[in-house]
């Protein structure tokens, strides 16, 4: 970073500092509007000005950005969570706590924050932390990418000094909280609720794309892996697909995540596709009849429907314009949230083109690579384009973990990846933030089996760690059969090379 901060940006960095420390909702109003009779300095506090109680953030050097960057592997300041809490605060499970940037003139290893009187002065930048990590400032300046375009977590800032697993910002609003609340002996802060949004791609809904793959699939069994056992199987389910579609595994799973969801009262998005069938995209049509049922049945019950772009949109807006189109006609309406396909994203650029769209938000962003805090948060947020120094009108909803990070990247065992998953979400919990998931329809079944028979006890822990009761989870599956989510008999085989066994 080589120029200091705007007014903008910093005024952006207090709204999102304090809204986790327990203000009001954001109103688009500086934070002395939302707590009137306390005043908020970026700056030395030498320089501050009248009488009021007052917040003070000390800078630190807008060069510190690229030292961070440039900071050795496990390198980080850290230190004891007491020492940044004031006297008489209750213990806050952060332990340790990273420091990112320190205000000029304070040595690492000095205080968090120190009060003077009727001020409170922090003595780390968490201002510009917040903008660090929020905006992914580092994204736009790290050059490597994998082979799908994206930033491997490897090259990120919070996995090389070890808080990747942490909603780092989230942590510093509460710290913030116990400060103001040292301040504002009257003042009540506005607890967050702890939620779990479940969300789930709908990459495939059929074993063949078309029937020429089919056609080519049973050609290889024939003359390649001579097995006419396995052509027929093929051929047989290739008829199945083209005459009953819905009976196919992968479009009956995505009524199975529905009452699993349904039976323990989770709130379910269901992020649908309209690209074009190519090497990562399995090209189903929105528009065709079944899948037209299956957003009906889905709205009907009360699950979210939203967007997910094909493989091509990203860094492409007229893809991107042109998919969205084709699912605007299908729901009858323009504006809804999704996530990119295969997690393909560029800063700013992706957050750009959302916003050109019309769309309501974006839950991409977490590493395809590693499960965790990719934006610092589990609280949604809309994104500071530091490069047009503005505001995007874009809500992002931080993804925390994809089913085939665990398994596909990083090779954990069903209950090992449980485990991930429940230890994220009640990281999330402790900051009183949104744990969301993403699971595909295609991991229930076929290579996903293992993971697939356990999916429903995850949702009944995720539930009761939400804190719903035994009766509002089971509610739904005392109703009358008639009201059961139930699509026929499934085909439980998969072709080998099937969609769902890509890495995602």
């Amino acid at each position: 970073m080589q120029a200091p901060l705007t007014q903008r940006a910093i005024e952006y960095g207090w709204r999102e500092l304090t809204r986790r420390a327990g203000f009001a909702e954001d109103d688009g109003k500086g934070p002395e509007r939302r707590a009137p009779g306390l005043s908020f300095h970026y700056g030395q506090p030498e320089d501050l000005r009248g009488e009021r109680p007052a917040v003070v953030v000390v800078p630190c050097e807008p060069a510190d950005w690229r030292r961070l960057l440039e900071l050795p592997d496990g390198r980080l300041e850290t230190m004891p969570v007491e020492g940044a809490l004031p006297p008489g605060a209750a213990a806050l499970p952060i332990d340790p706590l990273p420091i990112l940037f320190r205000g000029r003139g304070s040595n690492a290893g000095g205080v968090f924050a120190t009060r003077i009187g009727r001020t409170v002065v922090f003595e780390c930048d968490l201002i510009a932390s917040a903008l660090f990590l929020l905006c992914r400032w580092e994204e736009t300046v790290v050059s490597v990418r994998d082979e799908h375009g994206r930033m491997p977590f490897t090259e990120s800032v919070s996995y090389r000094q070890g808080f990747l697993e942490r909603p780092l910002i989230d942590e510093y609003g509460l710290l913030l909280r116990e400060w103001l609340k040292q301040l504002l002996p009257g003042w009540v802060p506005a607890a967050g609720r702890f939620a779990v949004k479940l969300s789930h791609d709908v990459d495939v809904v059929r074993p063949f794309s078309t029937m020429r793959s089919a056609a080519k699939l049973i050609a290889g069994d024939l003359v390649r892996r001579r097995n006419p056992a396995r052509a027929l199987s093929t051929a047989r389910l290739a008829a199945l697909q083209r005459v009953a579609p819905r009976r196919m595994t992968y479009y009956e799973d995505i009524f199975r995540l529905a009452e699993i969801s349904r039976r323990h009262g989770m709130a379910s998005a269901f992020y649908f596709m309209a690209a074009r069938a190519g090497p990562y995209d399995s090209g189903y049509d929105p528009g065709s009849r079944p899948i037209r049922e299956a957003i009906r049945k889905l709205e009907d019950l009360g699950f979210e429907i939203g967007f997910h772009p094909g493989y091509d949109t990203f860094a492409n807006p007229a893809r991107l314009a042109e998919e969205k189109s084709r699912l605007d006609a299908v729901l009858g309406r323009s504006r809804y949230g999704g996530r990119q396909h295969y997690l393909r994203f560029r800063v700013p650029e992706t957050w750009r083109d959302w916003e050109r769209m019309g769309l309501a938000y974006d839950s991409t962003m977490t590493y395809a690579g590693h499960e965790g805090f990719r934006c610092g948060t589990c609280h949604s947020y809309y994104p500071f384009d530091i490069e047009a120094d503005r505001v995007l009108d874009i809500q992002e909803l931080p993804l925390v973990v994809m089913d085939g990070t665990l398994r596909q990247y990083r090779g954990l065992a069903p209950l090992e990846g449980e485990g991930r998953i429940l230890e994220l979400a009640r990281r999330c919990r402790d900051v009183e933030g949104t744990f969301t998931l993403l699971w595909h329809n295609s991991s229930l079944s076929g290579e996903w089996a293992s993971w697939g028979s356990n999916y429903e006890t995850l949702v009944r822990k995720l539930s009761e760690l939400e804190g719903r009761s035994t009766s509002e989870s089971h509610s739904e599956a005392d109703s009358p059969e008639e009201d059961s989510i139930n699509t026929g008999a499934a085909s439980r085989w998969s072709p080998k090379g099937a969609q769902s066994g890509r890495m995602r």
